[in-house]
């Protein structure tokens, strides 16, 4: 693991552990020939919808990370891939993603058995449950900070990066909790699209050693994200 990705005590922070997973994902998916690019010829991208990961223990600098993926069936309008993380060559942790293949022009969803081969249509036995249902919003916050969306959160599809979701959420905790706590699970819920320029407001709700959070836009309060975190006492 790379000295930047690690974290102010030295472990791998959650949006360089995101960032694993989408880079492994698109490496997955362009040789299996349907990534980024060949979707692009069609006027197609792929859009992280959700997903979900659990650590066994936090990964340090110096430690050697490896990435394991594969995509793992159809679920409605997703498609799903699934995560294996090696540290040291032994098994740490685990991660669940949901995919929709999103129309360029019109902005709407295609169905993912339109672009992927047949053999990945039905869903494997993934490494963590499948959730359906939506996560819940935060009502009343415990905490809250405001973000402004800069040149450096937007992707290659125009809008806000997963990663500056993350980042903004893992904000939305106090300096005791980042200080002694270490994040052991992360699902997340993307919800709608934001574009540059935007007033964000990053809201928690502390529940012991789990954590709601809800990111809103300022300007419509319209919300973007929901997650859930699970913390661990270092």
């Amino acid at each position: 693991m790379h000295s930047f990705d690690s974290d102010a005590f030295g472990r791998l922070s959650a949006v360089a552990l995101a960032g694993y997973l989408q880079e492994a994902a698109g490496r997955s998916a362009d040789n299996l020939g349907f990534g980024l690019r060949d979707l692009n010829r069609q006027s197609l991208t792929w859009v992280l919808v959700r997903e979900h990961f659990e650590l066994d223990e936090p990964v340090y600098f110096g430690d050697t990370l490896e990435v394991e993926t594969w995509p793992s069936g159809i679920d409605r309008w997703a498609a799903l891939r699934d995560f294996r993380l090696f540290k040291n060559q032994r098994e740490v942790g685990r991660a669940l993603s949901s995919w929709f293949v999103l129309d360029l022009v019109n902005r709407h969803p295609v169905r993912p058995r339109n672009i992927l081969p047949e053999e990945y249509h039905e869903q494997a036995v993934h490494v963590l449950p499948l959730r359906a249902d939506p996560l819940t919003t935060v009502g009343t916050a415990t905490l809250e900070r405001q973000f402004h969306v800069r040149f450096s959160d937007i992707d290659a599809n125009l809008h806000v990066t997963n990663a500056s979701y993350i980042a903004w959420v893992m904000e939305s905790v106090t300096e005791a909790e980042w200080r002694n706590l270490w994040l052991r699970s992360l699902d997340i819920e993307f919800l709608a699209e934001c574009a540059l320029g935007a007033v964000v407001n990053s809201r928690s709700l502390s529940n012991g050693e789990t954590h709601l959070h809800s990111v809103f836009r300022e300007q419509d309060s319209k919300e973007l994200a929901r997650e859930v975190t699970v913390w661990n006492t270092k």
